[in-house]
């Protein structure tokens, strides 16, 4: 896990995995970084308009920013 990519919600996925509290936001980036599958591909924006965090995605296309 150390070794992947550095992206945003790495080290907020890193202290939730390891028992730390985290605030709201920081939960949001790292349930974004683990459902993107670690951005292992790259810091690619997510497509799914359906996920209730979709406006608050970490990496944002211009043309989906609605």
């Amino acid at each position: 896990m150390k070794n992947l990519p550095l992206a945003k919600g790495k080290k907020e996925y890193l202290k939730c995995i390891a028992g730390e509290k985290i605030t709201r936001t920081q939960a949001m980036k790292a349930k974004c970084y683990d459902c993107m599958g670690y951005f292992v591909d790259g810091k690619m924006d997510c497509k799914s308009e359906s996920c209730p965090m979709f406006f608050y995605r970490p990496y944002k296309d211009k043309g989906l920013m609605a």
